[in-house]
């Protein structure tokens, strides 16, 4: 089941990921949205961004947003989460 998410009411979080599987190349951004039920994370259509080096991909990433460190229990490919 597709969860419907509205953008505009919902805080989106950017995840960057060092190299995941799926991108072995590149440094990766994903969007995820917060869910209906606060806890759950939906993620956004296809990776948001896309770039060869950290800095790149960080100067891709919309102004405004705020940098969280990992957290302990992350998957070891996050580099970090902007919200």
């Amino acid at each position: 089941m597709k969860m419907e998410i509205n953008v505009l009411e919902t805080p989106i979080l950017y995840t960057v990921y060092d190299h995941p599987s799926d991108y072995p190349n590149e440094f990766v951004c994903r969007r995820f949205a917060i869910g209906p039920n606060g806890q759950q994370l939906v993620e956004i259509g296809e990776p948001f961004a896309r770039a060869k080096t950290l800095d790149r991909l960080r100067a891709m990433l919309p102004l405004g947003l705020y940098p969280l460190p990992r957290e302990e229990g992350d998957d070891p490919v996050i580099v970090e989460t902007w919200i």
